[in-house]
């Protein structure tokens, strides 16, 4: 190369690209120039200087990019720092600051940042500007680097703190002057880690450094008395060990996680330093340690320490942060809500519940431990997010008694949940708002019924699917809901009237009932009477009734009406027998009626005495039943005391002759068995008097018929005998057939009638005239030997007949003995 001037200077710095494509030299005298060429194969280069300082340079340093096309020259002086862009023709100098530094006092770090040692710190340098610096207060002599190390040579002992924090980017306002030191004084060896921000080594070199080298992953130090320093870096669990000897664990953590330490080994770093910050009572710092290490130490190691201690507050921060890194179970959850709880502190307990995203934790738990403090809110809030519906119903229902939010709550749910809880709470319920409860449960059951049938409807039409169309089985049927009113009788009966109102009396409900549904319909029914025959009172009633009072039914006025609608489906059998326990005696005449049984309700009326109602029965039945006229006789002649009797007996008298229902004898054997019997002649009389002229009449009538059947007998008797012993003269001339004259052969018959036998035909040995006749006295005499031998019949007749001997004598006059034939014993 060419000296810049014709004065010549030495060099004092020298820099060249990896490629050796530019050089760069500096001179004492200020002058900056570039060398362009690969002076290693070409031997024409060009050279121009780059610029001229007034002050002498003191370092050069190249740093190219990653393409390898633009090229940057870092340049100091002893009183600047400048960049320059040597890629172009043309090169400006970009002053980054006033102030320069010594020779060998720069270099390059791995970022491609220009290091810059001056007295009173570290600095660093891009191309835009300054960065941040390190204080190190000494006059800096040398500066070298080896991995993420400086290496600084002082010119005399400075005074060093053992960590160095980052400075800001101005220099420090009282800087030592710079002085001038002999190059044989002793000179400071300083090893900095610029990583973990620590004085890694620092020692006093006799006769000053004259040279570091960096080689074979050591450092070679040359002092100025013939010494040659070796220094290797010690393994990282030695220098763990020497800062844990000293205490310096927030230098370990760095250092472990600078030398890219896993995760538990960096938290058992941490845990030591929250075991010696916990030895010195220093409780708030050492929690800040023990968070770091949540997934490597065992919560409870923490946990037993802070509880001991009673110290809420830190147990409470180091459980949040459990929960935060979605290490927490359900026991860790108990006792943060717990710390929560028992601090009292509610600001942090809804933070905590209200701000979870993820909500790592246990909710049933959550929920229970609230429920436990007293932090109702808190549980409900927890229970509606997460559908946790049976528990959001007890905190409604157990804990804060409000009973009608948890109606409207249940009234949202499906119907298999909503069936559910009634069954659960529908008790407590009923106790504090009966009427709303009644409602809610009405509803209920009659969805229940809907979808049981549409369930019921469908599989019908899909019978020949092996699954069923729906689950009915978790509905709440009217029976399950019925124990509820256990200690609510009123509005039991409430509910009862409720659904058959809605359900099964309207005018449209003609529908075909499924089994259970209709078995369901008969409990309801037995079900309201047996609550009506105890005089329980609906409160339905009471509210919804707006006749008058005088107009309000009794409960047994209610329970009469139910018996007597035709549209009631009641097991006969039970109502029977709770009319019967409750004496409810217009309850049985109207299941009697409703029966059809005429006798027993008017054995209910003689049992009771009731004399009007015996006439309004026999008024509406006798006729078509005139046997109940013979048990009123017969009650009658046992009370002629009671009203009326007189008029009703005449009446009874009057059906039973008119009917012929008694005789005459046994009808004054019925009046007159009795030893209280009170009847007396005077109210039979006209029955008597007409008895005895009906009676009268018959002999007469009988007599008559007597002597008709005698002169009949008598003149049959005469023929009869004519026929078998007189002979008999045919004077027939013509044939009864044809009316043709008789001619031979002709026929003659005993009833005087002839006939061609040409005219006979067929017809065998019978007059063709008398046949039909003959034929009639034929099936007569035939059907009395069939009758005489048909004894059942004949005992029958004779065991329900009241005149027996009329039967005898009516069976007598048919002969039946004519027809009996002699077997020869």
């Amino acid at each position: 190369y060419q000296q810049p001037t014709s004065t010549p200077y030495p060099l004092t710095a020298v820099a060249a690209t990896p490629s050796i494509s530019q050089i760069a030299l500096g001179f004492a005298g200020g002058h900056m120039v570039l060398i362009r060429g690969n002076i290693l194969k070409s031997k024409s280069t060009k050279q121009r200087t780059l610029h001229v300082a007034p002050e002498p340079v003191t370092n050069l340093h190249f740093v190219t990019d990653a393409a390898g096309t633009r090229v940057t020259l870092f340049a100091t002086t002893t009183a600047q720092t400048m960049v320059f862009d040597t890629s172009g023709s043309k090169s400006e100098p970009a002053v980054l600051e006033e102030r320069g530094c010594g020779i060998g006092c720069s270099l390059m770090n791995e970022e491609d940042e220009l290091i810059v040692a001056r007295d009173e710190a570290i600095y660093t340098y891009t191309v835009d500007g300054r960065g941040p610096c390190f204080a190190f207060d000494a006059p800096k002599v040398l500066l070298r680097r080896f991995k993420h190390y400086l290496l600084l040579a002082t010119a005399a002992p400075s005074s060093m703190a053992p960590n160095l924090a980052n400075g800001d980017d101005r220099p420090p306002v009282d800087a030592t002057e710079s002085r001038v030191y002999s190059y044989n004084d002793p000179t400071t060896f300083t090893i900095l880690d610029t990583k973990n921000k620590l004085v890694a080594y620092t020692g006093v070199v006799p006769g000053g450094v004259r040279g570091v080298a960096t080689e074979w992953g050591s450092i070679f130090v040359l002092g100025g008395h013939g010494t040659m320093d070796f220094f290797s870096e010690k393994d990282l669990l030695e220098r763990l060990d020497i800062l844990y000897r000293q205490n310096l664990y927030p230098l370990a953590v760095k250092m472990a996680q600078n030398g890219n330490y896993d995760m538990a080994s960096v938290a058992g770093i941490y845990k030591r330093y929250g075991d010696w910050l916990y030895s010195k009572d220093d409780f708030d710092s050492a929690m800040l340690q023990y968070v770091q290490t949540i997934g490597v130490v065992e919560p409870s190691y923490i946990i037993r320490k802070y509880l001991d201690a009673q110290r809420l507050n830190n147990l409470t921060s180091y459980l949040q942060e459990l929960h935060t890194a979605g290490m927490a179970t359900s026991d860790h959850t108990t006792l943060l809500l717990n710390c929560y709880t028992k601090l009292r502190d509610e600001e942090r307990l809804n933070q905590f519940i209200h701000t979870q995203e993820d909500y790592q934790f246990d909710v049933d738990t959550a929920i229970h431990v609230c429920r436990q403090a007293g932090f109702y809110e808190q549980a409900l809030y927890l229970a509606d997010k997460f559908s946790k519906t049976g528990m959001y119903l007890k905190l409604k229902i157990e804990d804060q008694d409000d009973i009608k939010a948890a109606l409207e709550y249940m009234r949202k749910l499906g119907d298999t949940d909503i069936s559910a809880y009634l069954a659960e709470f529908g008790r407590r319920c009923l106790g504090s708002l009966p009427s709303e409860t009644t409602e809610l449960l009405v509803d209920v059951c009659l969805n229940g019924m809907d979808v049981r049938a549409a369930a019921a409807t469908a599989d019908d039409m899909h019978d020949d699917m092996s699954a069923p169309y729906a689950d009915t089985t978790s509905l709440l049927s009217m029976r399950r809901i019925q124990h509820l009113f256990a200690d609510q009788p009123t509005w039991l009966a409430a509910f009862l009237e409720r659904i058959i109102t809605r359900r099964w009396l309207p005018s449209d409900s003609s529908r075909e009932l499924i089994a259970e549904e209709d078995s369901d319909m008969k409990s309801a029914w037995n079900t309201l009477l047996e609550l009506y025959l105890c005089s329980v009172e609906s409160p339905l009633h009471e509210l919804n009734s707006s006749s008058s009072p005088s107009e309000k039914q009794t409960p047994k006025e209610r329970a009469l009406n139910l018996l007597r609608n035709p549209r009631t489906n009641i097991d006969w059998e039970r109502a029977y027998v709770l009319c019967a326990s409750n004496g409810f005696t217009e309850g049985i005449a109207a299941l009697y009626e409703q029966r059809g049984d005429i006798a027993a309700l008017l054995d209910l009326y003689i049992e009771h005495d009731s004399l009007p109602s015996m006439r309004r029965l026999l008024d509406e039945h006798g006729e078509s039943q005139p046997d109940l006229y013979i048990k009123a006789l017969h009650y009658l002649a046992r009370n002629p005391q009671l009203a009326d009797n007189e008029e009703l007996l005449a009446d009874c008298l009057s059906t039973i002759e008119k009917h012929n229902l008694m005789s005459p004898l046994r009808v004054l054997q019925a009046l007159g068995d009795s030893e209280q019997s009170g009847v007396t002649l005077g109210m039979v009389r006209g029955y008597i008097m007409r008895q005895i002229n009906a009676t009268s009449k018959r002999i007469e009538d009988n007599k008559a018929a007597i002597a008709s059947y005698t002169s009949e007998f008598k003149v049959h008797s005469e023929k009869m005998d004519a026929l078998k012993n007189k002979p008999i003269v045919f004077q027939s001339t013509k044939c009864t057939s044809c009316m043709a004259p008789l001619d031979l052969p002709s026929v003659h018959f005993l009833c005087k009638h002839s006939y061609h036998q040409r005219c006979l035909g067929d017809i065998g040995d019978s007059c063709p005239r008398c046949q039909a006749e003959n034929q009639k006295l034929e099936d007569q005499r035939r059907a009395q030997e069939i009758s005489a031998k048909q004894h059942d019949a004949f005992f029958n007749k004779l065991h329900h007949s009241d005149e027996g001997f009329d039967v005898i004598a009516s069976w007598f006059a048919k002969s039946p003995f004519a027809f009996t034939k002699l077997i020869d014993q």
